[in-house]
């Protein structure tokens, strides 16, 4: 009885295992065909897919599982129906609003750049007021200089440009300022020996500086040079003192002025 049962048990068991591998049966288990070895595809030319879902989208874009498979009217169908969502996207879309309802358009006023210029122009009270009233009327100055210990000298000219610094641009500039005779010991510095002239070589390098003149003696030991400048900018931090220039001396130079056209 044994023998017997276990022939009977083995011989339904291949029954069942080949029922459940044969794709056409209704016994058929998918999840045991993905598995085993023994498994043979009915159709030789089947065509495989990744899951059930992408066969279903594949059947329905040919218009069913009543239709045969067919894999280059599949690719003419897609075509077609991608060049048709191109077309409609590259239509203008309709507007769907009112005119009043429309995006308003802002314009940002440009912001205001500020420089000197603008500066200049709010400079109307007080120490600044009074250089750019003296700069609107090309009224002379007189601006002093510091040095080391003391005023060094002053500078005279028409004030063309200047900054809440005191840093001053001056055209037409007459600068005057005092210094120590050469035969002091005080201009000897250790090591250096006699002072030398250098503008022969100042030429040669093609740099041409004012002519120095010494004006008056002021006492024994100094004396005054004055030279002109076409142009002069004074740095705000050795300003001491910025008035209009004296009355002698502006008439003075207006009579060295005529004498010079008359000439």
């Amino acid at each position: 009885m044994s023998e017997s049962d276990s022939d009977g048990t083995s011989s339904t068991s291949g029954t069942d295992s080949s029922s459940e591998l044969d794709a056409t049966g209704k016994r058929f288990n998918p999840l045991k065909a993905l598995y085993s070895a023994k498994l043979k595809v009915p159709v030789a030319r089947a065509m495989l897919h990744d899951n059930v879902q992408t066969l279903e989208a594949k059947q329905t874009t040919l218009g069913g599982f009543e239709e045969p498979f067919d894999a280059e009217r599949l690719k003419r169908i897609r075509a077609a129906s991608s060049k048709k969502k191109l077309g409609a996207t590259s239509e203008t879309p309709k507007r769907r609003f009112a005119p009043s309802q429309g995006l308003v358009k802002v314009e940002r006023p440009m912001r205001h750049r500020r420089n000197l210029f603008t500066r200049l122009e709010k400079c109307t009270e007080g120490p600044l007021g009074a250089l750019k009233q003296w700069m609107d009327q090309r009224t002379r100055v007189r601006v002093y200089i510091r040095k080391q210990k003391g005023v060094g000298g002053h500078v005279s000219g028409i004030i063309e440009l200047f900054d809440r610094h005191w840093n001053l641009a001056i055209s037409e500039v007459e600068e005057s300022w005092s210094r120590r005779k050469f035969r002091y010991s005080a201009n000897r510095l250790a090591g250096l020996g006699e002072p030398q002239d250098c503008s022969d070589r100042l030429r040669q390098l093609g740099i041409t500086l004012p002519a120095v003149k010494v004006c008056e003696l002021q006492n024994k030991k100094y004396v005054i040079c004055t030279r002109s400048l076409p142009k002069l900018l004074v740095k705000g931090d050795h300003v001491v003192l910025v008035t209009p220039e004296p009355a002698a001396v502006v008439k003075k130079e207006y009579i060295k002025e005529e004498k010079k056209e008359e000439g």
